[in-house]
């Protein structure tokens, strides 16, 4: 009876181990109906040098979260703000994924309130005006669940097979 408890025990504790880091890269400006704020403007100070940034997760359900988390990373690493022109690579075998993101490191500098030499630019070049992308984490598709079902219902199985070898 014992070795049907520990059996037991040993399920739920390998059923109920999950570990979800959730998080976001960046944030984007406030909008909505009323809302009504003076337009800022920035520079950007892109670094030359290209960075990268390589990680190896076990079970991925979510490549997206996985993309969010390892430019989330580089971001904190090199004490940036935004990624410019990142891409990515992922190499895949069994349940082990690796992943890199390349991109140029950039931070903003000079926040001010726009001026009428701002306004002159953005006339002169409409398309200088770019958005960061928001990396925001996607739902769970469900990949990879039910995992715990399967080894609940292996160790019965198997619980099962010790006690009539027991008696």
């Amino acid at each position: 009876m014992n070795k049907l408890l520990l059996v037991f025990a040993a399920s739920a504790l390998l059923t109920s181990c999950v570990t979800t880091r959730v998080g976001t890269a960046k944030t984007m400006d406030i909008t909505g109906q009323g809302v009504m704020h003076k337009p800022v403007v920035v520079n950007l100070d892109v670094k030359q040098e290209k960075v990268s940034k390589t990680v190896i997760l076990k079970d991925v359900t979510s490549i997206d979260n996985a993309k969010n988390e390892v430019v989330r990373d580089l971001l904190r690493e090199k004490n940036a703000d935004v990624l410019v022109e990142p891409s990515f690579d992922s190499k895949t075998k069994n349940s082990t994924t690796e992943l890199t993101v390349f991109g140029y490191a950039a931070t903003y500098k000079n926040f001010r309130n726009i001026e009428e030499k701002d306004i002159k630019f953005l006339e002169l070049k409409p398309n200088a005006m770019m958005k960061a992308d928001v990396y925001t984490p996607v739902a769970d598709n469900g990949k990879g669940k039910g995992k715990g079902l399967w080894i609940l219902l292996g160790s019965l199985v198997l619980t099962g097979i010790i006690l009539k070898a027991a008696l």
